[in-house]
């Protein structure tokens, strides 16, 4: 099913190469240590993706990752808001942030961020919702029910995007401001990694929603299942399930690497294009 939209200037429609959104993570206890950054180093980083192709760039503070060790909203809001202060004036691309809670949103969006990335699909704060509409801000919504990431199968990421979805237009978030994550990643114990390859075989199954789609699988652990190599080492194979991904559909690549992303997706789109001939 063919899309045409527009999120904070970006355009998505078939044929198009796939917009590539930089990681910039602040948080010392993220799984890829290789792409934390700090107050010192994080324009400059940010300032390399955009130059390698980067459409969008996406700012965490907060590890993600099963087992990671939790940090507390202050200590995320340092780290943000003091990165967001040296983005925000510099940087001409959309920045997005990767939180769950309301308060740390309502900061960075008054702090320069236009979309928020929540990996809860505002479930897991009951204000986060109101926070996103009431800034007219795009927001990303990863598959969860009640933890991050825990659909089994695809008829519950179905459903549970279905749920935030839902939530998001009751609350008055603009529908084609939203876009989706179908939660690839070993987000809890019970889902192994043939869930996640079955989301990336399967990927363009979620063109029926008509709404811009996420691919996250950048580095992460269940490569390694096939792979067998730490996450400095998972580049080739996360460009490969990145390109599967995009070329059944994916619209947003989201990454630790961004050149190499940029240069992947390209040949996916003319791939993609020659289907015509």
């Amino acid at each position: 099913m063919a899309l045409m939209t527009k999120i904070n200037g970006l355009t998505f429609e078939k044929n198009r190469p796939p917009h590539v959104m930089g990681i910039l993570n602040l948080s010392p206890e993220s799984f890829y240590k290789g792409s934390v950054l700090d107050s010192s180093s994080i324009l400059d980083a940010a300032l390399k993706m955009v130059d390698d192709g980067a459409s969008l760039l996406d700012v965490g503070a907060r590890s993600t990752a099963p087992g990671a060790l939790n940090i507390s909203k202050e200590e995320e809001k340092k780290r943000l808001f003091s990165a967001l202060d040296l983005l925000s004036d510099q940087i001409s691309i959309p920045i997005s942030v990767d939180t769950m809670y309301a308060d740390v949103a309502d900061g960075a969006l008054n702090r320069g961020a236009s979309i928020i990335n929540d990996i809860s699909g505002l479930k897991a704060d009951e204000k986060m919702a109101a926070t996103i509409a009431e800034y007219d801000a795009g927001a990303v919504l990863m598959a969860t029910h009640k933890k991050p990431g825990d659909p089994l199968g695809m008829s519950s990421v179905f459903s549970a995007l279905t749920d935030s979805i839902s939530t998001a237009e009751r609350a008055g978030i603009d529908s084609q401001k939203i876009i989706l994550d179908p939660a690839v990643g070993h987000w809890i114990p019970e889902k192994t990694a043939e869930y996640d390859f079955d989301i990336i075989n399967r990927f363009e199954a979620f063109q029926s929603f008509e709404k811009p789609l996420l691919i996250a699988v950048s580095r992460k652990s269940f490569l390694n299942s096939a792979v067998l190599k730490p996450a400095n080492e998972r580049l080739i194979p996360s460009l490969i399930a990145a390109s599967i991904a995009a070329y059944k559909g994916g619209h947003i690549v989201r990454t630790h690497d961004v050149s190499e992303t940029v240069e992947a997706m390209k040949i996916v789109s003319f791939i993609a294009a020659s289907k015509k001939y």
